[in-house]
């Protein structure tokens, strides 16, 4: 998707962030200002790492940033107060009237603004990069899955594809289906493990991502089988601060939810809306809280010390999620294995970085037990397990879509619903009620209007499908 705004700085790459702030305008690289400085292993470096650059900003930063909008809409998080974002807590992101409330539409041109430049990159990087550095090629296939990946759970379906090439132009794409994203995602992957010049950083996210879409197309053997080999201990990180160098400190949404005091806006969700999960109360040590705090408008702030000691990392890419994967496929096969796959998570304090402290309150995993529950509830606990080991890195949302195309759960079973103003009365934002959307939005033609978003692209009509269809 070619998108133009009212400032546009051109990096390497061809393509920019979007905002007439110029917040999230990148820079061209030191040095790289045409097509011609892009033939040399420095160019093609430069391309690399701007678009890698933009992609962490898409997923992870302040305001704009997916896994913000995604956290907010599923159940990890809710509003502490503000009115800032209510719509996309309320299930309402296509705001009437294009209100700039659809800071996701920003963050989605960037995705689709990385991802073009990933492939123009990968190109230069296998013509230019030297053997020691190939696997720079696999990396960025990579990266372009889980852009892929991002737009595939997060967003209801229409996202065209659109490519940079060199010279300024650009090839345009059709609009995707949920199922046509990750299977794009998945080649991509595939892709990147023929391309990971033996690199084991490289693997374990190529083999992470497509496990990760080949879940999501409800193919478990074939994903039990991509992450089969990935090490329980494996974690990328998004590091924000440090890449491209184009990120201010604490420039993250985890600073900005959980970390400023100005930004005390949200809550870690605790039965949200009913259906939601008790991740503020549930006292696990994967989601540990702390509830003493005011929000910057004087209300109750629960924050979670997850990321407390490192707010300039977001997980990815994880081993633990691996682990999670062959469970689901386990359980899939009808195999008791899934709860000893789980049981051993919990024990595996040297990997996983969590201890399950035996005074602690959380559920308890038991294989005598667990595997005898009801079907449906076995699905709940894998679910709640997934909701726990993943929390607050942008997975939840897409997971409970699942939930609905292929478990076949009832929307009201899974997000949260019911009445919206009386039990967020500090946001005042005029929801009564939780609004019906299961993903968010496409930006929409006011939304376009108001974020200053140019589409060049003929064939891109917004949304597919309603924003209720999972």
């Amino acid at each position: 998707m070619r998108i133009r705004c009212g400032t546009l700085i051109l990096a390497a790459l061809g393509v920019a962030g979007c905002k007439p702030s110029d917040v999230l305008s990148v820079p061209a690289p030191s040095g790289v200002t045409s097509s011609t400085t892009l033939k040399s292993q420095a160019g093609a470096e430069a391309a690399f790492k701007g678009a890698k650059g933009q992609l962490f900003l898409a997923n992870g930063s302040i305001f704009y940033g997916t896994t913000m909008w995604s956290e907010l809409m599923s159940d990890d998080y809710t509003q502490s107060g503000f009115s800032f974002g209510a719509g996309y807590d309320a299930r309402f992101t296509a705001v009437p009237g294009g209100s700039n409330e659809l800071y996701s539409d920003v963050g989605w041109g960037n995705i689709l603004q990385a991802h073009s430049g990933l492939l123009l990159a990968i190109p230069l990087l296998s013509q230019y990069e030297p053997a020691s550095g190939q696997q720079m090629v696999g990396e960025a296939y990579a990266l372009a899955g889980y852009a892929e990946l991002m737009l595939g759970e997060t967003f209801c379906a229409g996202t065209p594809l659109d490519r940079a090439l060199p010279g300024g132009q650009y090839a345009y794409g059709t609009p995707l289906t949920t199922d046509s994203m990750l299977a794009t995602a998945e080649a991509h992957f595939d892709s990147a493990i023929a391309s990971a010049n033996g690199d084991p950083t490289v693997l374990g996210l190529a083999r992470v991502g497509l496990g990760r879409a080949l879940l999501g197309r409800g193919q478990y053997a074939a994903a039990d089988t991509a992450v089969a080999t990935v090490p329980t201990s494996f974690v990328y990180n998004i590091s924000l601060v440090a890449a491209a160098n184009i990120f201010p400190p604490n420039g993250t949404f985890i600073a900005a939810a959980m970390g400023q005091p100005f930004y005390r806006m949200f809550n870690v969700g605790d039965h949200e809306g009913g259906a939601g999960l008790n991740y503020a109360s549930a006292n696990d040590p994967r989601v540990v809280v702390d509830s003493s705090l005011t929000a910057g408008d004087g209300g109750q702030w629960i924050l979670d010390t997850k990321f407390e000691n490192d707010l300039t990392d977001i997980a990815l890419s994880t081993g633990v999620e691996a682990r999670l994967i062959q469970a689901e496929a386990a359980q899939q096969r009808g195999d008791p294995t899934w709860v000893t796959d789980l049981s051993a998570l919990r024990t595996d304090d040297a990997d996983t970085h969590v201890t399950f402290d035996p005074t602690m309150s959380e559920v308890p995993l038991l294989a005598d037990s667990t595997t005898t529950l009801p079907a449906a509830a076995q699905v709940d606990f894998l679910f709640r397990e997934r909701a726990f080991w993943l929390f607050g890195t942008g997975v939840r949302l897409g997971d409970m879509r699942r939930l609905l195309r292929q478990y076949g759960r009832d929307p009201a079973t899974v997000y949260p619903n019911g009445p919206y103003d009386a039990t967020h009365p500090l946001v005042g934002a005029g929801y009564a009620s939780y609004g019906s959307d299961v993903s968010i939005t496409l930006p929409t033609p006011a939304g376009l209007i108001s974020n200053q978003i140019t589409v060049t692209n003929p064939e891109y009509k917004g949304c597919l499908t309603s924003t209720a269809t999972p």
